[in-house]
């Protein structure tokens, strides 16, 4: 099975940008199929919302897996909680976010340690206190993949790797190859990795719809609906 193990979808939200990510679940699964996966990680920011309803809009596309799950804003950074079905606090420290992942039952995996963003810290060195370290993000460049690769390594770490799509253009640019349970197999390191990086064009082209999303909101005083 092919995975990509970190996806948005517009139940992502952002302080400036309304929405973080272009699509909805429907939309994000037709995507995932269309480009030969069998399956995604729904990773929106600081909700779960958006893959619970991909898991039941799942059920219409047969044999096609949805994880379940979120990216979390600690103190420390980001940290992805996959195989949840229920919202962590934001702003807890990392190690508290971490328990509450593995109280719901899932799996904390600390995505892009070494990226760089702007109001948005990284975990980093800190990586190592998740289950699994995110080794290759389409999104990154400068060698912050090959970062949490050697800590992911000195550390003997599980990996896996993601999209971070926030738009089905991006979906399926990185990810997992499994044959049993992508959970499991993840923490037992039975999966192989592939990825290639996301272009600079399709970040840019990203980023200027969401400002004009943006923009049509704040005149309009209205946003569009989630499905």
């Amino acid at each position: 099975m092919m995975i990509d193990c970190h996806c948005h979808t517009i139940y992502s939200k952002h302080w400036f940008w309304g929405y973080d990510a272009l699509n909805n679940p429907r939309e994000v699964i037709k995507a995932a199929i269309k480009k030969g996966l069998n399956g995604i990680a729904i990773t929106d920011h600081n909700t779960v919302k958006g893959s619970l309803v991909a898991k039941k809009i799942s059920k219409s596309f047969k044999g096609f897996k949805i994880i379940t799950g979120s990216e979390i804003r600690t103190k420390e950074g980001e940290i992805l909680g996959l195989d949840i079905k229920k919202d962590v606090l934001i702003n807890l420290s990392l190690k508290e976010a971490i328990e509450k992942v593995h109280d719901l039952g899932g799996i904390a995996v600390a995505p892009h340690p070494f990226g760089s963003y702007i109001f948005r810290r990284c975990v980093r060195e800190k990586a190592i206190k998740a289950d699994v370290i995110e080794v290759f993000n389409s999104t990154l460049y400068k060698g912050a993949n090959k970062k949490a690769l050697i800590l992911a390594e000195k550390f003997k770490k599980a990996k896996t790797a993601g999209s971070d799509a926030h738009s089905i253009r991006e979906i399926g640019n990185a990810g997992i190859i499994c044959s049993g349970d992508p959970i499991e197999d993840i923490l037992k390191r039975r999966v192989e990795l592939f990825g290639r990086k996301t272009s600079l064009f399709s970040i840019a082209r990203l980023t200027t719809k969401k400002f004009i999303r943006s923009a049509k909101w704040r005149i309009s005083g209205k946003r569009g609906k989630y499905i």
